[in-house]
C-alpha cells in the first residue's frame, strides 16, 4: 500500500523522479535510432556510397547532439522543480535561515592572533 499511497498523495513531488525516468527512456530511444540509422546506412551501399557513408558517419553525431539537448531540457525541468521546492520551503518556514556574517575586519585585526602566537 506504500507505493499506492505515495502515488495518490501530493505531499512529495514526483516530478524529479519522472524527469529522470523520462531522461533514461529518451537516451535509450536515441541510441536505438542511432543504431537503426547506421544499419540503414549499410543497406544503402548498393545504391549510393556517398549517402551510405554520410548516414553512417552522421548518425553518432546526431545522437550526441540529441543526447545533449535532452540533458539540457531535463536539467531545465529539474531546476523548475527545485525552485518550486525552495519556494515551498520559504513559504512554510522550513528553509534554513540565511547565514549571519560578521562585520569585515581589517588586515591588522586578522594578523593579531598570528603575531601573538609567534611572539
Amino acid at each position: 500500500m506504500g507505493f499506492l499511497s505515495r502515488l495518490l498523495s501530493f505531499e512529495r513531488s514526483m516530478g524529479p523522479v519522472l524527469i529522470q525516468l523520462l531522461y533514461y527512456i529518451g537516451l535509450i530511444w536515441i541510441v536505438w535510432v542511432c543504431v537503426l540509422r547506421i544499419i540503414a546506412g549499410f543497406g544503402l551501399f548498393g545504391e549510393s556510397v556517398g549517402d551510405a557513408l554520410w548516414q553512417i558517419v552522421s548518425a553518432p553525431f546526431l545522437a550526441l547532439f540529441a543526447a545533449l539537448l535532452l540533458r539540457l531540457l531535463a536539467e531545465a525541468a529539474r531546476a523548475v522543480f527545485r525552485i518550486d521546492t525552495s519556494l515551498h520551503d520559504i513559504v512554510t518556514g522550513r528553509a534554513a535561515p540565511p547565514p549571519t556574517s560578521s562585520p569585515p575586519c581589517s588586515a591588522q585585526q586578522e594578523l593579531e592572533p598570528v603575531r601573538a602566537t609567534l611572539m
